[in-house]
């Protein structure tokens, strides 16, 4: 591993276990997308207490869908009315933003590709959701929410993040966060006139894994 790599990883542990039981997500954008309203509300007020700010509760993917280029976090109901919730999935995924499925039936197949994702049951309780969208592996709490600027080191939650929904493993998506920024280094002078810095690192984290995740996992 290269010295770049060692301090990545040294610095994603660090962030990682820094402030592990503090419950402030202020500013944060959650999407909650749940077409039984009783339940969409219990979870509204469990992270709005936290200082999030609440996108919907949308009960449709019509309506969702107008929240996703907004939500930095997602709780996704799979069955609404009917309908699959996996179109959500699929574009919070291409922005590398981490959701939980929360669903009352069980015999919906999850894609192949989504299922790295968490999965809850509606009896699991808000306190259940928050844990499954941000484990203590995985910084999603206080100061180590995204920042809003443009700066590397405050993506790197979201990175990591978006590293465990395409590998799983947790020492894989690490080394693929790693390996991401090393990549990001050497294309610097190839980056795109305007493009984000989230959107940038988010496209060849994809590539990576699609051409070295396999690599990566051992």
């Amino acid at each position: 591993m290269t010295e770049f790599g060692k301090r990545m990883r040294c610095m994603l542990t660090s962030v990682a276990r820094k402030d592990d039981d503090v419950r402030d997500l202020r500013g944060l954008h959650i999407l909650i997308v749940e077409d039984e309203w009783t339940l969409a509300g219990d979870l509204a007020r469990f992270f709005s207490n936290m200082g999030a700010i609440i996108l919907g509760p949308a009960a449709t993917v019509e309506q969702a869908s107008k929240h996703t280029e907004t939500a930095e976090a997602a709780i996704l109901d799979v069955n609404l009315n009917g309908r699959r919730v996996f179109p959500i999935a699929d574009e919070l995924m291409r922005r590398g933003i981490p959701f939980v499925f929360f669903s009352g039936d069980d015999d919906i197949a999850i894609p192949d590709h989504l299922r790295y994702a968490s999965n809850l049951r509606k009896s699991s309780g808000s306190q259940a959701v928050f844990n499954a969208l941000f484990p203590p592996q995985a910084p999603g709490r206080a100061s180590s929410m995204p920042d809003p600027s443009d700066d590397v080191f405050a993506l790197l939650p979201k990175l990591r993040l978006a590293a465990r929904l395409l590998l799983g493993d947790v020492d894989a998506s690490d080394r693929l966060v790693e390996r991401t920024l090393e990549q990001a280094i050497r294309d610097v002078d190839r980056r795109q006139l305007g493009q984000s810095t989230e959107n940038w690192l988010n496209g060849i984290m994809r590539e990576m894994a699609k051409t070295r995740g396999a690599n990566l996992m051992h």
